[in-house]
């Protein structure tokens, strides 16, 4: 909401339990606890304090138990769970890509939202096929960035000369 819009729902409540209105500063500090709570709850909001006998004693903590319980009795109206999922275009809803370019001697790196999975909110999209049209190669993250694993016995012979064995000492 914004902090008209809370001044308005402020100026309602005091007048209904006819309580002097917060000074400026008050409603300011109000307004930072509860600015993230969407307009469209104020009305059943503001119905639930008009059925209490007396004017909330913590104003932003009743607003946003009142907003708590608004959402149990809007369950639609809550926000979608946003979980990742694995897209195997990308790494977390991003395309990491790298351009080897004349001039440089080391590929450029880019990235860019994810058209197929779309998990990342942007303005624009990029998919891997447009990227590859555009001479860029995806970057596998996990792959590069992955040890490869070996047994003690192969990382000894890799060395080329005999380790002393520690219990032998």
């Amino acid at each position: 909401m914004t902090l008209l819009e809370f001044q308005e729902f402020v100026r309602n409540i005091c007048a209904y339990y006819e309580r002097r209105i917060p000074n400026d500063h008050t409603l300011d500090l109000w307004y930072d606890r509860v600015r993230n709570i969407p307009y469209e709850s104020v009305e059943w909001i503001k119905g639930r304090i008009f059925e209490q006998d007396t004017f909330p004693k913590n104003y932003p903590v009743a607003i946003w138990q009142l907003y708590q319980a608004w959402l149990e009795a809007h369950p639609e109206k809550r926000a979608p769970d946003r979980t990742q999922y694995s897209c195997p275009d990308c790494e977390s809803g991003w395309l990491v890509l790298e351009k080897q370019l004349p001039q440089y001697s080391i590929p450029i790196s880019h990235s860019a939202p994810c058209a197929r999975c779309k998990q990342v909110k942007a303005a624009n999209y990029m998919s891997l096929d447009d990227a590859v049209r555009n001479g860029y190669r995806r970057k596998d993250l996990v792959s590069e960035h992955t040890v490869q694993r070996q047994p003690i016995r192969e990382l000894i012979e890799s060395i080329g000369r005999p380790v002393p064995d520690p219990a032998a000492m």
